[in-house]
């Protein structure tokens, strides 16, 4: 059976992606700095729940670590990202927006590191990193600091697209554009008609799993997907 790793699978996508992860027969480390919400998920799919703040070194490593013993990692999933509401660059202080590159590219450029030669040891594996469509438009984003995080990691997966000079494990990237999560649909109910009518359809999470799992499938190297809405 395939260990596979999700962060931030607490909540939101991470959740979707580690219930069709389990159903597709992997067992899941269900990675969160929230561990109530990482047991939560944990206990809906029979998995391992992990406390792991991702941009803590010893804690990343922590986390490879729990794979291995249970006989992996077969695939990482870099999920976890996002931003912490109020100012953002360049309004914030360093300290704010410097941590918002943290968590949505250093990490999961550390977790790759440290999961590829474990995933070596093993035959090699399938890393998937979870952008979003701020990386890769070039009209103005309210976060400069994610948009520019997530460009980061959009390329950061490119760079490494011949799997045999990482001991054989595939990166590639999802880019979906605005994910149907409970938040998004409070955000899009707030909405006056006028800017409901020209927000972007909103992608069902069941679409990004399963695009997910056709990456980890069957992705090669260095492939970036892209996922826009549809309308109805």
């Amino acid at each position: 059976m395939d260990v596979a790793i999700v962060t931030g699978a607490g909540s939101g996508l991470g959740r979707h992606l580690a219930v069709g992860l389990a159903e597709d027969g992997a067992h899941v480390i269900a990675a969160d700095i929230d561990l109530s919400a990482a047991t939560s998920t944990a206990a809906q799919i029979g998995g391992t729940a992990f406390r792991c703040d991702v941009t803590s070194p010893s804690a990343a490593a922590d986390l490879i670590a729990a794979a291995v013993d249970l006989g992996g990692p077969h695939v990482l999933i870099n999920n976890a990202g996002g931003w912490t509401p109020g100012d953002q660059f360049p309004a914030a202080p360093y300290e704010a927006w410097s941590g918002t590159l943290d968590l949505n590219l250093r990490a999961p450029m550390h977790l790759t590191q440290l999961a590829l030669e474990p995933m070596a040891r093993v035959g090699g594996g399938a890393i998937l990193n979870i952008a979003s469509s701020a990386g890769v438009e070039d009209s103005p984003y309210g976060s400069p600091e994610y948009g520019a995080a997530k460009a980061g990691l959009v390329r950061f997966t490119t760079t490494l697209g011949d799997p045999g000079r990482i001991g054989g494990t595939r990166v590639m990237c999802l880019v979906p554009n605005w994910i149907g999560l409970e938040r998004a649909h409070a955000e899009l109910a707030a909405m006056s008609p006028d800017e409901r009518a020209q927000a972007s359809p909103l992608i069902p999470p069941s679409k990004v799993v399963a695009a997910a799992l056709g990456l980890l499938r069957a992705g090669t190297g260095g492939t970036v997907l892209e996922l826009v809405g549809s309308l109805p």
